[in-house]
């Protein structure tokens, strides 16, 4: 089974001495040496907390990151107030965040072995993933660097291979959780929208064994995450894989102007056709002064109650890392089902439950007065009382029923409780391979999460209070 939801399953991954060498060969090309910054020989780009002395979450702050003098904001992080860049990108799929490329490009791919339990998967092809999460740990000289898996990337070399699965799935993206001390919130924040009817992947705690020559090592507990650009999750999700697939990724990720190039076209890229994009665009940006028609307009192009819902939910959660702050960490489908109307389909939940101020960002408020035209699918959809009324009912809806503590606190105490034994005590996170400063540190970030959720409830109340 891809993605149990009981356990912490168990991945062994064998690569050769050579492919491993030339995975750190082709990384020390990117970022420099493992352990010394990001190239020139920088220092390490371990969080500034003396800039942060005497000031309070959210001021402004100088100090240094990634070996440069930054002007920043303080900011939690894990228990500690240090001085972060106001953009700091979240760890995207591959060399882009959307916002800085800490790295030129997307690294290399090479052949491995991966075996879960008696089964096993041969010439699956595996290579170091992310943006920040990933040049950051490099810096830092910690091993826990996040992966992907491509199941039949070496198909052509190995002709047996011909689309080879993993339980049916193509690829499985491996999170490492650099920037979450409780190494929970990636996969609970996209089981929030999963459970809640928005298309989400699905997704699965992982224990990852790598031997590259030295017998088996624990690398850590990771999250495993369904891609969206897989024909199995657009299968799952849609009941088919024909329409056209877009991550954007910079200036069309707005939608505040056009931009083909930045789109992210994810499939059917042979031809070349951005007609359905274009069609959202231009109904987007329609005349507004007939409402009406411009909502018809709109909603022959876009699931407009789909994003909404994902809008709602997604402020409740308070993830950051988003539209309406990020250019990034979103997919969009067009459904030839569904008249070929868009659907969203968000990514990447590393800080969601984030209390207001997130490790390097603001998180949206719930009127979301603060968000300007240079994002207008939220703007002009709140900025028209009738989206505006069908949003409120979406954030009601999220606190009544997709996050509210009844349910939520057990869940965080029981994915908490299961993952616990694989990141401190005997069999825990390893140093060089974690994160994690320390077992109280690690039981602590338990009790942010059940705050969060409570405190939740009454900034919704508020947000409703007539």
């Amino acid at each position: 089974m891809a993605f149990p939801q009981d356990r912490v399953a168990r991945l062994d991954i064998t690569i050769t001495p050579e492919d491993w060498q030339a995975m750190l060969a082709d990384m020390t090309d990117m970022a420099g040496e493992f352990g010394t910054g990001m190239g020139m020989g920088m220092n390490p780009p371990m969080p500034d907390t003396s800039a942060c002395e005497g000031l309070a979450a959210g001021d402004a702050c100088e100090g240094e990151f990634m070996g440069q003098a930054i002007v920043g904001i303080c900011t939690d992080f894990m228990g500690a107030l240090v001085c972060l860049p106001e953009d700091l990108p979240g760890p995207g799929m591959g060399g882009g965040g959307g916002g800085t490329d800490l790295l030129p490009r997307t690294p290399i791919y090479v052949e491995c072995e991966v075996r879960s339990g008696d089964d096993v998967w041969e010439h699956v092809g595996i290579r170091f993933k992310g943006n920040s999460s990933l040049s950051m740990p490099w810096s830092q000289g910690i091993y826990k660097l996040p992966l992907r898996l491509n199941f039949d990337k070496f198909e052509d070399l190995h002709p047996e291979i011909e689309n080879q699965r993993f339980y049916g799935f193509e690829s499985l993206s491996l999170s490492n959780g650099s920037l979450d001390a409780s190494l929970l919130r990636d996969k609970l924040g996209t089981d929030i929208f999963a459970e809640a009817g928005v298309p989400a992947p699905a997704s699965a705690f992982y224990r990852i064994f790598i031997d590259h020559g030295e017998g088996p090592t624990y690398f850590g507990l990771y999250t495993g995450i369904e891609l969206p650009e897989d024909e199995s999750f657009l299968d799952r999700r849609f009941g088919g894989h024909d329409g056209n697939l877009y991550k954007p990724d910079g200036e069309a990720a707005r939608w505040d102007v056009w931009d083909s190039e930045t789109l992210g076209k994810e499939n059917n890229e042979d031809a070349a056709d951005y007609g359905d994009a274009q069609g959202l665009f231009d109904a987007l940006h329609a005349d507004r002064s007939d409402a009406v028609a411009w909502r018809a307009g709109l909603e022959a192009r876009l699931d407009v109650d789909g994003f909404l819902h994902w809008l709602a939910l997604n402020a409740v959660v308070e993830d950051w890392d988003v539209y309406g702050r990020m250019p990034h960490n979103y997919y969009v489908y067009a459904d030839p089902a569904d008249a070929g109307r868009f659907s969203w389909i968000p990514w990447d939940h590393t800080f969601a439950f984030s209390s207001g101020q997130g490790i390097g960002g603001q998180s949206l408020s719930l009127a979301m007065d603060e968000v300007g035209d240079e994002w207008p699918l939220i703007r002009y959809l709140l900025d028209d009382a009738v989206y505006r009324d069908r949003y409120r009912q979406f954030v009601e809806q999220a606190a009544a029923s997709e996050y509210e503590p009844a349910s939520m606190g057990p869940r965080f105490e029981a994915a908490h409780a299961m993952i616990a034994p694989y990141v401190v005590g005997p069999e825990g996170e390893q140093p060089g391979y974690t994160f994690v400063a320390s077992e109280a540190a690690f039981a602590a970030t338990l009790d942010e999460l059940l705050g969060h959720v409570e405190q939740r409830q009454q900034d919704v109340a508020a947000f409703l209070a007539p």
